[in-house]
């Protein structure tokens, strides 16, 4: 039996020690995907439900899709939401366009997409490719907080504190708004920073939006729970008042 055993060992040592080699590269490899994907989420903020869309500017998606590093990442997630056919093709309503063909036409098929699905669906694209890209800042006004993810570390990496006014990303903004004005194709709603007792005294958040972009219509009444995605305009001393154009608010 020693002599067996002896023998067997001779004719397969090599092979036990492929396969060791192999388990043990394959278990490395495993360990370095996982490290590779913590490292890579790790500032990535939960994903939430935007909820009821108050609030689209769709020529400013498209925009956004036009510029940069954006319009990759969109383009991914519009194809990851629709889909594409067994025969290669981009499945949309009423519209296949061949995998070349939308290599050349991204920009028709995330038109197109944004022409034929609900505004919340858009809301939803626009959010993952910011946050796939790094290109959003979450900005909690109520608690006077920021959510470090990467984009802020990006921003921090110019400048020591965190200043609303200086920040070049997308922001992505929570509050409690209310309308300061109707009139004029336009409706005005600020936001205050902090709870303080009279919501209309000290520094707030103004967003203008066209009217044309209004969801229905429909303002709440009063002061309402809102996010707004938007870019930072400028900050105005005296009425002290950080202006945000808005792409999108949804409650």
């Amino acid at each position: 039996m020693a002599v067996d055993s002896r023998l067997w060992w001779s004719v397969w040592w090599p092979w036990v020690l492929v396969w060791a080699v192999t388990a043990l590269a394959l278990l490395v490899a495993a360990g370095v995907a996982v490290w590779a994907w913590r490292s890579r989420h790790r500032y990535a903020p939960s994903r939430e439900v935007p909820g009821l869309t108050i609030y689209l500017h769709e020529k400013s998606v498209m925009d956004l899709y036009q510029v940069g590093r954006y319009g990759d990442a969109m383009t991914k997630e519009v194809v990851d939401r629709v889909g594409v056919t067994k025969d290669g093709k981009i499945a949309l309503k009423g519209l296949d366009l061949g995998v070349e063909g939308a290599r050349t036409s991204g920009r028709e098929v995330v038109k197109t997409y944004i022409e034929q699905y609900e505004p919340i669906a858009v809301v939803g694209v626009l959010l993952d490719a910011l946050e796939s890209a790094s290109g959003v800042v979450h900005v909690d006004l109520r608690d006077l907080t920021v959510l470090r993810n990467t984009a802020l570390e990006q921003h921090l990496e110019s400048f020591d504190s965190v200043r609303l006014r200086r920040i070049d990303s997308y922001v992505s903004v929570k509050g409690v708004f209310r309308v300061a004005s109707d009139g004029d194709g336009t409706t005005v709603f600020l936001a205050p920073f902090g709870d303080p007792d009279d919501p209309e005294q000290g520094p707030q958040v103004r967003v203008e939006c066209y009217n044309g972009g209004l969801r229905d219509e429909v303002v709440p009444e009063g002061g309402f729970q809102a996010r707004c995605l938007g870019k930072v305009q400028a900050w105005q001393a005296d009425p002290q008042q950080l202006v945000i154009r808005p792409i999108a608010m949804f409650q």
